[in-house]
């Protein structure tokens, strides 16, 4: 008997929810780490060896490229890879086209009447300046409260010019109004409501340098210090307020920035580098964001050069490279230095918070999953090793029943510790909330999977953090257990990709199979949740839409298969293993047609043909494709426009999609595809036209050519 539909979208819904729940545990072994490999890892490498280079790390002030702070951490970091023993150790110089040098030596802000108190020192507490604040000496200047100091209002009656103003708004907007509109000296500035849980903590700011002219300052305060000072002024009424200010500080000329390198040297394969990155830029105390990445990357190092030195493990076949950088600037001058070197790497292991203690703001450890455009077996790699590492660290109520272990009903207590734990002796127990997640930029990685790089990419960022870019991102919210669990989960990765073989190849294709089988059947489930969901008036639009990501969803999967064919050898059985899975993957017919049978299942009819409109049929026409030019790519990115519909990442991912093969058409449907696997909710909504305008704003900044081609 036929169900009415809402039993049978109450039934189908039901299915789909279920269907994680359903699936079974993966092992707490990866296919990918053997038990030799994992238990030198686990042994070897330290989370508290890490948090002591952070120790170091901590003391400077490093908010750019070139600046003091960041070239006395990369000494430190070069000093320690020569001394681990790691090959072709170099401090690369990089010119900075994007930023200018900024430093300072002294900051100093002093109340002198009606009562004499230091409001602000850097000797103390180095963000209390903002950056690109500009050389002053100002001996006595009025003080006057300006409230937000972002509207006309805020200045009624109040005479600034020659002043320092208190202010509490945006600092781009208070500078605009105050300084350049009005001829304030400077500002000093809190931001009530940036985090209001945390009113004693410092944030981290920065004057807009290119709309401020001239000589001008900001200097930071706390929630708490900002407000006792506007009160006690309020309060004051008449009284006059005065401010002596002092600030040293430089732009040295002509702008700088730099990155540290090191290498283990693989045995056989020199032009497919693994390279980890991290960046040593920020201000302090950077203790996770990023002193964490780059700790543990210093700690990889050094872990895996010992236990290949020792013998306790295969040298790599692939060079292992590391980089410690200038966030994403660094990365962005390399390859418009060396453009030849993006043939000769691989893929590319990012972290960026890897070390949050997460008990404290309830912090996740996110993974991410390499673009759709950038799909690849890295993904695969990287989740199931995640995946392993999570299972291993968690204790579950159901393995009280194996053989040996004590009923805790019935018998004594046993401990609930998990099987395979990571903890470093000085870290915490806590549990490792890792979670694999598709694909965001915001760090170094973005720029090896930009289109004009092309080479695939994941980040280890955990969030949220209510300690980023500010005084409270210090020691005391490290966790050496977290370390240790990203820094193994990072090595084994680098590790194995590095010293994958022919032989290695029908494990991992054979996984990567089954994990293909696995999203390609979420995504066809997604793609009928649309059609129940949808109104009996736009369900054609809807099943237009799912049948669109059901077939996206198999060519990102052949994609993916298809990336480990640089790793095999001709005519072995990597390539013969490889060449059966990507034959056995469901087609793009097959994916469309259980959808069409699906929609025909709940609505008795047949499926709407999928017929483009005017509009389409021209898009679909016109093929764009990269320019050869890394200078002239990169500026235009920093120049698009992008619609105010379409979403960051979205935006990029189009770019990402162009190959000179791929039409307008079809890079939107990519694209929407992959918002569509993720959810609304996660990358926003992609329209046609929005994408079409992003790409022709692409190839007016030369970031592309676009030739039109016949009806296809």
């Amino acid at each position: 008997m036929k169900r009415p539909l809402l039993q049978r979208v109450i039934l189908l819904t039901s299915v789909i929810t279920l269907l994680p729940v359903a699936c079974p545990l993966e092992a707490q072994e990866s296919p990918f780490v053997s038990e030799r490999v994992y238990q030198t890892l686990v042994n070897e490498i330290s989370g508290d060896i890490a948090f002591e280079h952070l120790r170091f790390m901590t003391q400077y002030h490093r908010p750019m490229g070139g600046s003091p702070g960041f070239v006395a951490v990369a000494k430190y970091i070069e000093g320690k890879a020569r001394q681990f023993g790691l090959e072709d150790v170099s401090y690369i110089p990089q010119a900075n086209i994007e930023e200018r040098t900024w430093s300072a030596s002294l900051g100093e802000l002093w109340l002198i009447e009606p009562k004499e108190r230091r409001l602000a020192f850097t000797a103390e507490t180095a963000i209390a300046l903002a950056d690109y604040s500009r050389p002053a000496d100002i001996k006595s200047a009025p003080l006057i409260d300006v409230g937000d100091g972002v509207a006309d209002i805020d200045y009624a009656a109040k005479q600034v010019s020659g002043a320092v103003v208190l202010a509490s708004g945006p600092i781009e907007r208070v500078m605009e109004e105050a300084v350049v509109k009005r001829g304030a000296l400077g500002l000093v500035i809190f931001d009530p409501t940036r985090r209001p849980h945390y009113p004693d903590q410092y944030p981290w700011m920065t004057i807009p340098l290119d709309r401020v002219p001239g000589a001008t300052f900001a200097f930071v305060m706390t929630e708490r210090s900002g407000l006792r000072l506007r009160r006690e002024m309020a309060q004051a009424k008449e009284t006059v307020f005065r401010v002596r200010a002092k600030v040293v500080s430089e732009f040295p000329d002509p702008p700088s920035q730099g990155m540290v390198e090191a290498f283990i040297r693989g045995t056989d394969i020199a032009d497919q580098d693994v390279v980890l990155t991290g960046h040593i830029t920020e201000g302090p105390h950077s203790a996770n964001d990023d002193g964490s990445g780059c700790a543990n990357m210093l700690e990889i190092a050094r872990a895996l050069k010992k236990a290949i030195d020792e013998g306790r493990l295969p040298p790599p076949r692939r060079n292992i490279r590391f980089w410690w950088t200038n966030e994403n600037g660094s990365e962005r001058q390399y390859f418009v230095d060396h453009p030849e070197e993006r043939r000769h790497i691989l893929v590319d292991l990012n972290e960026d918070m890897v070390g949050a203690k997460q008990s404290l703001g309830s912090r996740v450890q996110f993974v991410t999953r390499p673009p759709f455009a950038r799909a690849s077996f890295l993904g695969d790699v990287v989740e199931s090793i995640v995946n392993s590492l999570v299972l291993g660290n968690t204790a579950f109520y159901a393995e009280l029943s194996v053989p040996g272990h004590k009923d805790p009903f019935f018998g004594d207590w046993v401990d609930a510790s998990p099987s395979r734990p990571i903890v470093s002796r000085l870290g915490t127990r806590d549990q490792y909330d890792a979670r694999v997640i598709p694909f965001h930029n915001g760090s170094d990685h973005a720029m090896f999977n930009n289109a004009i790089v092309g080479i695939p990419a994941i980040t280890f960022t955990n969030w949220p953090d209510e300690f980023i870019h500010s005084t409270d991102d210090d020691l005391f919210e490290i966790d050496p257990t977290q370390l240790q669990r990203n820094a193994v989960a990072v090595a084994a990765t680098a590790y194995y990709v590095a010293t994958l073989k022919d032989s290695d190849v029908p494990a991992l294709t054979t996984t990567m199979y089954g994990m293909a089988l696995q999203r390609i059947a979420a995504d066809q489930a997604t793609a009928m949740r649309m059609i129940v969901e949808a109104p009996a008036i736009s369900r054609a639009a809807a099943y237009a839409r799912g049948v669109n990501l059901a077939s996206q969803a198999v060519r990102r999967e052949h994609r993916a298969l298809e990336s480990v064919r640089v790793l095999v050898a001709k005519n072995g059985q990597g390539v013969r293993m490889l060449d059966w899975a990507m034959s056995q993957l469901p087609t793009e017919a097959d994916s469309v047609a259980r959808v069409a049978a699906f929609y025909t299942s709940q609505s008795g009819e047949k499926p709407p043909a999928v017929v483009l409109s005017k509009r389409e049929q021209e898009l679909s026409r016109k093929v764009p494709s990269l320019t050869d030019s890394l200078p002239t790519y990169i500026h235009g990115y920093f120049n698009i426009k992008r619609p105010p519909g379409l979403g960051s990442l979205m935006a990029w991912e189009s770019l990402n999609f162009v190959d000179g093969k791929t039409n307008y058409l079809e890079i939107y449907r990519a694209v929407a595809a992959e918002a569509d696997s993720a959810d609304e909710w996660y990358y926003g909504k992609v329209s046609l036209e929005d994408v079409a305008t992003y790409l022709d704003a692409a190839e007016k900044l030369g970031m592309i050519k676009t030739q039109t081609v016949s009806s296809r």
